[in-house]
């Protein structure tokens, strides 16, 4: 008895493991950017919702001759680059030429993104995001309008805790052999052992001011600013859906817009994402179920399809030459219908697999609801939240999408036999 409940417990332990793992590795997919496949380093949120590395996007404008910030310079804003050139640039993924060559309208200045011409007004900057599949207008400065996603920033550098759980940061003042850091300065963007961030921060001084923070590779401002005007994001624009500032709220580019406290945006959306997500949540059983029902909508529509067609080649058989052109313009009729409802019910399937495989998405968004600084909750959260929308809108407007029946090609031939010359089989048809 007791080895039996000993198996069960460790099939219950294995069963756990396998879900965990599973919850982990599809969560990567929603930290890797889309055009280095890595882990997103200082990743900009787009105009539409999606995210890329600073380091990237600046790649993909620099190769359409725009003038862009050094990317090795010194972070100047929330959107700026990484203090330190990423290993990666040198293998980096760019979207495909053809898509790079529609990327600039034509521009003036030296903004972010912006490519030098003989125009006397600057004009819109477009940046092809390789996953919507469409041109993006970053609007007049770029890359320099763009703010910068530390909550993604945050759920990575907890990702990589996660799965790297025994990989110490060492200190970055020891003399060798180093001892492991303990603590971290946002204001020198270095991690310390205990020692040297006494020596580093002396008594008295300035530096001693600094607040110590846990040891991290990753350094980040401590809030979003906004950053056209370097201010603390203070308020939300629900007519733009963006986060602004004192100085842009009083801008004649808000007039009449509906614009609401951060605290206000933050409370709202983190209620809708909550509901959303507990929706999915409670709901895996009915997906699955979904799941079931187009898998064996599918496979009639393969029978049905294959039955209807060696009926239809039975029947003309028997007729003579004058049917050929009738049974070839049927038997492609039906072959376009099996395709096309094959290609549809794929496409749901696929969609409906996704859902239960969005543990990625809803780990990311378990993570995102733990983030406390109201202004990054709402760019990282707003974004997510039209995803989560529109898998429970999926979830609550189910039917197949196509039937697996075939029955509107079903013919009779006694009366046509006949009139061979006038021969219809069916008329007003309509694959649904």
């Amino acid at each position: 008895m007791a080895e039996g409940d000993d198996l069960h417990s460790f099939t219950s332990i294995m069963d756990a493991l396998v879900r965990i793992s599973t919850s982990i590795k599809n969560m990567e997919r929603e930290l890797l950017c889309p055009i280095c496949k890595e882990m997103y380093k200082q990743p900009l949120v787009l105009p539409c919702m999606h995210n890329a590395c600073h380091i990237c996007a600046t790649e993909v404008l620099l190769q359409q001759g725009y003038i862009c910030p050094d990317p090795t310079s010194e972070p100047t804003s929330p959107a700026s680059t990484p203090a330190t050139r990423s290993p990666r640039l040198g293998r980096r993924i760019v979207p495909k030429p053809e898509r790079l060559d529609r990327l600039l309208k034509s521009g003036f200045g030296t903004y972010p993104g912006r490519k030098r011409g003989n125009a006397l007004h600057p004009q819109s900057v477009l940046f092809p995001c390789p996953l919507c599949q469409r041109d993006v207008d970053l609007g007049e400065r770029g890359l320099g309008s763009l703010f910068r996603n530390l909550t993604l920033e945050r759920v990575v550098e907890r990702y990589r805790h996660t799965i790297n759980v025994n990989a110490a940061i060492m200190c970055q003042f020891c003399k060798p052999p180093q001892l492991e850091a303990t603590k971290g300065c946002t204001e020198c963007k270095s991690s310390f052992c205990n020692e040297c961030f006494k020596l580093y921060h002396p008594w008295g001084t300035q530096k001693a001011q600094h607040e110590p923070i846990p040891p991290t590779l990753t350094f980040r401002p401590k809030g979003l600013l906004c950053p056209e005007h370097r201010e603390e994001v203070t308020h939300y624009c629900k007519t733009c859906q963006r986060l602004v500032c004192q100085l842009c709220r009083v801008r004649r580019t808000h007039t009449s817009h509906k614009i609401t406290p951060v605290l206000s945006a933050y409370q709202a959306l983190k209620e809708k994402l909550t509901k959303s997500l507990a929706y999915i949540l409670s709901n895996q059983d009915t997906v699955q179920a979904q799941i079931n029902e187009l898998e064996e909508t599918l496979r009639l529509t393969e029978v049905n399809g294959t039955q209807a067609k060696e009926e239809i080649v039975r029947l003309m058989n028997n007729l003579s030459s004058l049917l050929e052109e009738k049974r070839a313009a049927l038997l492609n009729a039906i072959e376009d219908c099996r395709q096309d409802r094959v290609r549809r019910l794929q496409t749901q399937l696929q969609e409906h697999q996704a859902m239960m495989e969005n543990s990625g998405m809803v780990g990311y968004s378990q993570e995102v609801l733990k983030e406390t600084d109201q202004p990054c909750f709402v760019q990282a959260a707003r974004q997510l939240y039209h995803r989560i929308l529109r898998a429970t809108d999926s979830l609550q407007a189910f039917r197949p999408a196509a039937s697996a029946s075939f029955s509107q090609f079903q013919v009779d031939i006694s009366r046509e036999v006949k009139l061979l010359t006038d021969l219809i089989f069916i008329k007003g048809w309509v694959c649904c």
